[in-house]
């Protein structure tokens, strides 16, 4: 049984978002947008199953990277950090440290929402 269209409806529930109607039997890549929210999804199959790849982000909470297999379990994937916080007594160095990894982090992120195409 594939669970992944009622754990995404569950996960969006408050919103009364879920998955267009055919999604899932046509595997469509596609985009939803609803309450706020931008939704890019789309499906592949790995090791683990079939499963559902979604990137979430809304203006008013940080975004969200997510998986969904047909089992309904779920596995939470990389997200673009939004904001820098620095130690309060950060030196020069760790706030260019800080700066550095939170680039590298974005960089590595929206590489691979560009190869999935949700960019």
């Amino acid at each position: 049984m594939n669970r992944i269209p009622a754990v995404f409806a569950n996960y969006f529930e408050r919103w009364q978002i879920s998955l267009p109607d055919g999604a899932v039997e046509k595997r469509l890549s596609d985009k939803i947008q609803s309450s706020g929210w931008t939704i890019h999804y789309q499906f592949g199959v790995n090791d683990r199953g079939e499963f559902l790849d979604f990137y979430a982000s809304h203006r008013m909470t940080n975004d969200r990277h997510m998986r969904i297999y047909a089992s309904g379990e779920t596995e939470g994937l990389p997200a673009l950090w939004d904001m820098l916080i620095y130690p309060v007594n950060a030196t020069a160095a760790q706030k260019k440290q800080i700066e550095h990894e939170h680039n590298e982090h974005n960089k590595r992120v929206m590489d691979e929402l560009k190869r999935k195409g949700f960019c």
